[in-house]
């Protein structure tokens, strides 16, 4: 069997991992779960052409796999796939997957594609859901205004949904997790990308350096903050535009994008004293930030190009 984990929730990807690792033979498993790097394709391929030791399956694991670097002679040396054992399960783990290289076209021909993306932080309806589905795994019952409340205060970050429900498990010790206990347990002390928009709205000049800060002090990527940015205010200008032209909330949720038009109520709310001459400026001046972040400039440079549009 060939399977390929692609995507950037390396949370996601490592509880596949495990999942895979315990269908191994637990006796055997040391001697039958190998990893290696996509440098060591060849050694990774000769692993897997060969039978497992002992009882049960074997599981190869390549990670870091750009399949850009694989190139013709990745591609000859994978060539024997088709023979791999069926004892043998082998594992690509890679970030991104362009389908279009021959590498891809001939792996996916073979195997199967698993996609694992970190929710977008402005979905938060996806992101109740997917700690709603984590808690049941867990056995863990949680009220649904707590589920709300831990999207809020947990965000997309999977590393962390998951150490902070695993905590409200030892203390729920098989009972029903409320929103005050959730609160109590997991307070909200980090600010997001999501509030540094809207602070950017209302032209809160101090409250986006210390969110800033804050975010940086984090190692957070430039790059992703403003990606968040942007995104939450082109949805803010469709909203106002659409908004003026007499749209529905069907229609007007449908071109941004929402999943849920419920949320078209607040998103109305948001934008109804802001204009679009200064949301459409300031997605204008987004865009070029990220140029500039992508052409190599400094990511210090993120606050000052931020005030400048609270100032224009």
């Amino acid at each position: 069997m060939i399977t390929l984990l692609v995507g950037n929730d390396t949370e996601a990807i490592k509880r596949e991992l495990t999942s895979l690792k315990a269908q191994t033979h637990p006796v055997w498993r040391d001697f039958n779960v190998h990893r290696f790097s996509s440098e060591q394709l060849s050694t990774a391929m000769m692993s897997a052409l060969s039978v497992p030791l002992g009882e049960g399956s074997k599981l190869i694991i390549v990670e870091g796999c750009d399949f850009k670097q694989f190139g013709e002679m990745g591609l000859e040396i994978l060539q024997p796939l088709s023979m791999l054992p069926k004892t043998t399960h082998l594992v690509f783990i890679a970030t991104s997957i362009d389908k279009r290289l021959k590498v891809s076209k001939h792996l996916l021909s073979l195997g199967k594609l698993k996609e694992f993306n970190l929710i977008p932080p402005w979905r938060t309806d996806l992101i109740e859901q997917a700690i709603a589905n984590t808690a049941k795994q867990m056995q863990l019952t949680i009220a649904r205004d707590a589920v709300s409340y831990l999207a809020q205060a947990i965000g997309n970050d999977t590393t962390r949904m998951v150490k902070e429900l695993e905590k409200l498990a030892v203390y729920a010790a098989g009972k029903r997790i409320t929103k005050e206990q959730a609160i109590l347990l997991i307070p909200t002390t980090t600010s997001n990308s999501l509030q540094l928009a809207q602070a950017l709205l209302e032209g809160k000049t101090i409250e986006i350096v210390r969110i800033v800060g804050e975010l940086r002090s984090r190692a957070e990527f430039p790059l992703v903050i403003v990606a968040t940015l942007i995104t939450q205010f082109k949805t803010w200008l469709w909203v106002k535009a659409a908004n003026a032209a007499k749209r529905s909330e069907e229609e007007i949720a449908s071109l941004c994008g929402l999943g849920n038009p419920k949320r078209m109520y607040f998103l109305r709310q948001e934008v109804k004293e802001v204009s679009i001459n200064y949301l459409s400026r300031a997605l204008s001046m987004l865009f070029e930030l990220e140029v500039e972040l992508k052409s190599g400039e400094k990511a210090d440079s993120i606050l000052p190009a931020l005030l400048r549009i609270c100032l224009f």
